[in-house]
């Protein structure tokens, strides 16, 4: 088997590592998920609280004390209910949460176990090694590495330009502007409008 075809498993395997665990905290967040009040029932009584003021009219203060207290009692009700069946999925899912616990545990330390820098290991970068080995820019996970850096180092001296760029082109409207508009021309105020040093 040839070095590239071992760094391309490497990196497969990191790949698919990462897309396990991904998955593995996913089923955990669900897991834990708190159980949602249930606002159709809150409204429900809600809208007949309502429907008896009106029916009883707005004058009556004990219906409408009586609504008000019947709303929030049903509001803390649902608030506590849900509380109580969050406990109880968790208490059933405890099991199934330990277990995918020590899933993530393990993939973690195989993760560390690969020979790929732990900074290098997210999707977006493995599939970047993975295209300069395909595309022959590296034979080595060392030679992704640097070949990676320079394209990051690249990317921020673009971004540095562009924003160059683009304060030469405000400098050159604000200065088209002003001769535009016959205004007078003072260097060290044109200067400090456009924050030059």
């Amino acid at each position: 088997m040839s070095n590239k075809q071992l760094v391309l498993d490497e990196i497969k395997q990191a790949q698919q590592l990462l897309t396990d665990k991904a998955s593995i905290e996913n089923n955990l967040i669900e897991l834990k998920k708190p159980v949602p009040i249930s606002f159709m029932k809150l409204l429900l009584v809600s809208t007949l609280s309502i429907i008896l003021l009106v029916l009883a009219g707005f004058e009556d203060n004990m219906i409408f004390y009586i609504s008000s207290v019947v709303i929030i009692s049903t509001f803390i009700y649902l608030f506590r209910t849900s509380e109580k069946l969050t406990i109880r999925k968790l208490e059933n899912n405890k099991h199934q949460i330990n277990e995918l616990n020590q899933k993530a545990t393990e993939l973690n330390h195989m993760l560390k176990t690969l020979n790929i820098g732990q900074k290098y290991l997210s999707p977006t970068i493995l599939d970047k090694f993975e295209s300069y080995v395909l595309n022959n820019l590296a034979d080595t996970l060392k030679d992704c590495a640097i070949e990676y850096t320079r394209e990051c180092e690249q990317e921020q001296q673009m971004a540095e330009l562009r924003k160059i760029q683009a304060k030469q082109e405000e400098l050159l409207n604000e200065f088209s502007r002003i001769k535009g508009n016959n205004e007078p021309f003072e260097m060290e105020d044109f200067k400090r409008r456009m924050n030059i040093e």
